[in-house]
């Protein structure tokens, strides 16, 4: 573990892959750290601190729970049998900002069952029942059912710039991250640099407070199973100094 100094605020990376912020602490820091070792529930499919909608087109319900018997921690979030059922869950409250270029890290560890036939969102966005359907603003990893491939968008104002990053497949576990530092978004897939957006881009999210986001749907029918997506992890650290 590496400790460096952001503006006066401390910042832990790991010692292999240097751009992977573990920790920070100092008076200007603003984190989400989360395992899913033993998060307590609010009620039925709610994580607490979170809200969670339950997308349904039919009868059943989509779930959220903790996985029991799992190393380390895990939560899987299950969709109804329907096409297009699923679960959209945010942090509550928008405590993140990337307006006055504060460094910042997110980074999440995560599975999905059938990778072709998912739509998925992970990141930081706006608040947003239907995040899927039609969120405006936002910075996050972004899969689309009849496609495999993990993208990262930007979005402003429901305008859109989208770079591919990696095919996943089903049921292999991917680390997705990236970081803002320098006027540069920059990803990095289980460990290696795959991409950048610059904060020039105009379809940068620097108007609106934004909240770490998991969001899943299914792109397809599946009678008796839904469609899974199992988070390891999933970390949002920001400094908010200039």
């Amino acid at each position: 573990m590496i400790e460096t100094t952001i503006n006066g605020n401390i910042v832990y990376t790991d010692d292999t892959y240097t751009h992977r912020w573990l920790d920070a602490i100092g008076p200007d820091v603003c984190k989400l750290i989360e395992e899913f070792v033993n998060v307590p529930f609010s009620a039925t499919d709610q994580m607490a601190g979170w809200l969670a909608t339950l997308i349904e087109n039919g009868a059943g319900e989509s779930t959220v729970s903790m996985v029991a018997g799992s190393p380390g921690g895990e939560v899987i979030f299950k969709t109804d049998e329907n096409d297009n059922d699923g679960i959209n869950a945010q942090l509550l409250g928008e405590a993140f900002y990337l307006a006055s270029r504060y460094p910042t890290y997110f980074g999440a560890r995560f599975k999905v069952a059938d990778a072709d036939q998912t739509d998925l969102a992970i990141g930081l966005c706006i608040s947003d029942t239907t995040v899927l359907a039609g969120v405006s603003d936002g910075l996050y990893f972004r899969l689309v059912d009849e496609s495999s491939t993990l993208t990262l968008v930007a979005e402003k104002g429901n305008a859109e710039t989208i770079i591919g990053l990696a095919t996943l497949a089903d049921g292999g576990y991917v680390t997705a991250e990236y970081t803002y530092l320098n006027n540069l978004i920059t990803a990095y897939i289980n460990g290696v640099q795959v991409g950048q957006i610059s904060d020039a881009d105009p379809n940068f999210p620097d108007t609106e407070y934004l909240t770490p986001t998991i969001a899943i749907l299914a792109g397809a029918a599946a009678a008796g199973t839904g469609k899974t997506l199992t988070m390891d992890w999933i970390k949002a650290i920001q400094v908010q100094t200039v």
